[in-house]
């Protein structure tokens, strides 16, 4: 029984935890628990713990962050979304990676209605306040697909400048800014509703359109609206933006999306690590039946990430 399950089951039985300074606390009426269930609450006493701060760092945070895969005790991913405003996108894949692994979305202001940011910079720095408030200190894994690699590399830049560590900036997918013009998004739809004549890439689209609907809830036409207008936004941010060049390393998970042109990136790194995926466009990757191959290139370089932490260094020479 994992911590999950075993809560649901303490709750069925009205058994109330809480964390009181560093102990956990336990209220629960006669005969409640059985001696499985003491033995179990004994056995994951830290990793409940780990998920009960989670909850309520969750439940007091700010609006934007979403929890997509809330639950472990590793340092999480934090999924800036991309120019659809969409954190859910990164299900899937999240899914896919170590179970102690959690992945955070976080979202830009403007879905309720009020005015988007029009900057890459003022987004990413909205963004930053939002990450640091969840988890006050680093080291942080950054990671963006598509428009929000443009958006990952910004925020990376200013935890960076304020002296926070990031260990992971993960371009996922993700076009050089220049490339988000007029011309080069309609060119992409035109290519994809002519690979929907055909029946594989008819049943292609369904598959993403079903998966995009996943875990979200109906939302109303003033929310889609607002939606509209945080995508706009956000595109003419993103080709807007003057990349500046990065000090640490970024990990590119290069897509079969030639439009992309992602070699434009490698000048604006100090250290450029490219993963390559060329027979899988990004959607596939993030949303298709081959979200496997992408979440075990990620957990590669996680696990390297990982290891090389917690390497100890060898005492200087006298």
């Amino acid at each position: 029984m994992d911590a999950a399950a075993l809560l649901s089951t303490l709750r069925a039985r009205n058994v109330r935890l809480w964390i009181e300074d560093t102990q956990l606390k336990c209220s629960a009426p006669a005969g409640a628990l059985d001696a499985g269930l003491r033995e179990a609450l004994a056995s994951r006493k830290q990793e409940i713990i780990m998920f009960l701060r989670q909850a309520e760092a969750l439940k007091s945070g700010p609006v934007s962050i979403v929890p997509i895969k809330p639950r472990g005790q590793r340092p999480p991913i934090f999924a800036v979304s991309g120019h659809g405003a969409d954190a859910f996108c990164l299900l899937p894949m999240a899914r896919q990676l170590h179970p102690d692994q959690p992945v955070v979305g976080v979202q830009p202001p403007g879905l309720d209605g009020t005015e988007p940011l029009s900057s890459i910079e003022a987004l990413a720095n909205y963004q930053v306040t939002q990450i640091r408030r969840y988890r006050p200190g680093g080291p942080y894994l950054i990671a963006g697909h598509c428009a929000g690699g443009t958006l990952a590399f910004e925020v990376a830049q200013q935890l960076v400048a304020s002296g926070e560590e990031v260990s992971l900036l993960a371009l996922i997918g993700a076009p050089f800014p220049t490339m988000f013009t007029k011309s080069s998004l309609l060119r992409v739809r035109l290519s994809s509703y002519s690979d929907a004549f055909a029946p594989a890439g008819l049943m292609r689209r369904i598959r993403l359109r079903r998966e995009r609907l996943k875990g979200q809830e109906l939302v109303s036409p003033a929310a889609r609206a607002a939606r509209h207008r945080v995508e706009a936004a956000t595109v003419a941010a993103v080709h807007n933006y003057m990349p500046k060049p990065y000090g640490g390393q970024i990990d590119q998970f290069v897509t079969g999306d030639k439009w992309h042109r992602a070699h434009l990136w490698r000048p604006f790194a100090r250290n450029l690590r490219e993963h390559h995926l060329p027979r899988f466009e990004v959607n596939d990757l993030l949303l298709g039946p081959h979200v496997e191959i992408l979440a075990r290139a990620l957990q590669e370089r996680l696990d390297q990430i990982r290891s090389a932490n917690a390497t100890p260094i060898a005492p200087a020479m006298q």
